[in-house]
């Protein structure tokens, strides 16, 4: 197998190692917030005259080194609009692709959690730092040490603070050696641009970026595979759909009509338009007065499992309620979909998969009673359920200032990502539905975190001062 296929990747280190550090007791006091390295000569991986795409394969083996070696030297004609590295500049002639990429969770890649993680590590561990920068900030040029020939980390000349704080930019997938490469035209043709367009056009157009492979680099790992499924599946799990089978990759419903929105789990709309919940109500053969009443989801539009991923979690409530709108007593089932692991003796374990592969449905049952009148079910999303439990972890540590402040705000923002796609009663009588209101999830004031807000003041000078 190709070593530059996706599947064929040992898993990077990621950020399920800086996870796996934490749960070793990781702490890192103050270390690396004044550490600095001396700077010296950076080797890259080619230079940019060598890196020329036109045929598929040379996308498909050799477009995603990681990191992505740096552009080089902008030719002379270039001015500073067509040597800028910066989403915004390309804004400037694509405002429409711009303004959908400013929404996503590409344009925040390097977030908080991430980036308050990786602070401990930016002087004692850059290697750690550049396994997770890969995918979160692929650019040579967004990462502050690179390995030189010799194979030591050293301080990158190139390296740009506020194109790293931009996470997944436009560049990242579409430039590589100062030369631009996109799709294939809408009708279809691979023709290039006229070479007297600005920063000379697109270089070459290829199906390479209607190909799930193009995303499967950051988005399937090969190990560690926890009973035999690899942390990050997403690409196989795809590939195991009727959806591969009938040619529709990942763009077709992450990038719809070629907008740059890549909408996921945060995103209510999106998990609901992939799931469809419907009731069953069946005869109790033991009790003619009652019946059991059972909540179906159906993976009906999700062309992975759902959800995908290790870090989310999709809570199912079901219960009865009497005439007067009260609780009966045991009827209440709480049920999770999700995939629960944990790191353990030195290797990643699997505790429980409960996911829906496509096309696949998964019930929860309750049974009714004489005083049943009602059936009550609500679904709620929990999209950083992992990273929620991970960042409370680490806020119990010692922590740096910086890294402290990072954590807070990330932990806010998993405490408050939660909606409910899903809330109906079920009248049991006539089998009516009343439809209740859906959205954002109210979080448990009780979790939150004693100081929380006093550090999600400083949290935005704590990114613009890391290292």
């Amino acid at each position: 197998m190709n070593l530059l296929d996706p599947r064929a990747r040992p898993f990077p280190v990621g950020p399920f190692v800086c996870l796996l550090l934490m749960a070793a007791g990781c702490s890192d006091g103050d270390a690396g917030d004044d550490a600095t390295t001396a700077a010296v000569s950076v080797n890259r991986v080619s230079p940019p005259d060598e890196r020329v795409f036109s045929e598929l394969s040379d996308f498909v083996n050799r477009y995603w080194l990681r990191p992505v070696p740096a552009q080089g030297q902008a030719p002379e004609h270039f001015d500073s609009l067509a040597a800028s590295l910066h989403p915004e500049t390309c804004g400037r002639c694509h405002p429409a692709q711009y303004e959908d990429w400013q929404t996503t969770v590409h344009a925040r890649a390097y977030s908080p959690g991430l980036s308050g993680q990786l602070v401990n590590w930016a002087a004692s561990d850059p290697g750690t730092v550049q396994s997770c920068q890969v995918c979160h900030t692929p650019l040579s040029e967004q990462i502050a040490q690179l390995p030189g020939a010799d194979g030591e980390f050293a301080t990158n000349p190139d390296f740009d603070p506020a194109l790293r704080n931009q996470g997944l930019v436009c560049a990242a997938c579409h430039l590589r050696g100062n030369r631009r490469y996109g799709p294939p035209r809408r009708d279809g043709s691979l023709q290039p641009s006229a070479p007297q367009a600005v920063h000379e056009g697109v270089t070459a157009r290829t199906t390479y970026f209607e190909d799930s492979r193009f995303c499967a680099t950051c988005h399937q790992f090969a190990a560690p595979a926890p009973n035999g499924k690899s942390l990050q599946n997403t690409h196989e799990e795809w590939e195991q759909s009727r959806y591969a089978a009938e040619g529709v990759p990942c763009q077709g419903c992450h990038m719809p009509d070629r907008r740059h929105l890549w909408r996921g789990i945060h995103d209510p709309d999106m998990v609901a338009s992939g799931v469809t919940i419907e009731w069953v109500e069946t005869a109790r053969p033991d009790d003619p007065a009652g019946a059991v009443v059972e909540l179906r989801l159906t993976n009906t539009g999700t062309g992975h499992h759902f959800p995908t991923y290790v870090t989310p979690e999709v809570i199912v409530e079901l219960w009865l309620e009497d005439e007067s709108g009260a609780t009966i007593a045991d009827s209440e089932t709480t049920s999770t979909i999700g995939r629960r692991v944990k790191y353990e003796a030195g290797q990643w374990v699997e505790v429980a998969d409960t996911r829906i592969p496509a096309d696949s449905s998964y019930s929860v049952t309750t049974s009714t009673t004489g005083s049943a009148v009602r059936a009550h079910a609500r679904v709620r999303v929990h999209p950083d359920a992992f990273y929620r439990g991970t960042f409370e972890g680490m806020l119990n540590r010692s922590l740096s200032d910086t890294s402290r402040a990072l954590i807070a705000e990330a932990h806010e923002e998993a405490r408050s990502s939660p909606f409910v796609i899903f809330e109906e009663v079920l009248d049991l009588g006539s089998g009516r539905v009343l439809e209740k209101e859906v959205g954002p999830a109210a979080a448990d004031e009780a979790d939150a975190v004693v100081g929380v807000a006093a550090a999600l003041d400083v949290g935005a000078v704590a990114r613009a001062s890391q290292p």
